[in-house]
């Protein structure tokens, strides 16, 4: 074996792993990515069940409440009660 061919394949073993931790690095970051990626997805999709839950409220008042259950429901959200009426809030923590 000569010389140049001890080199080339000395060449050619250390090119094969400098391509393989590069794609083992690429690959792991890949995965992370992935993973932040599927946690923001699972994050989204909850935001849009509770907005889809909020706008079936409110759906529901506006086309099935009368006047009066609409106003009373509008009043509330704003903090406002009826006179003599006690308001309790759950200041539990965690909600």
């Amino acid at each position: 074996m000569t010389k140049t061919s001890g080199r080339r394949s000395i060449i050619l073993v250390l090119s094969v792993i400098a391509i393989l931790c590069f794609s083992l690095v690429i690959f792991a970051w890949l995965t992370i990515d992935s993973n932040e990626k599927q946690i923001q997805l699972d994050s989204l999709n909850l935001q849009l069940q509770q907005l889809q839950q909020e706008n079936q409220e409110i759906d529901h008042l506006i086309n099935n409440a009368d006047e009066a259950e609409l106003y009373e429901h509008l009043a509330r959200e704003r903090g406002y009660a009826y006179p003599d009426e006690k308001v309790y809030y759950d200041v539990t923590p965690g909600k």
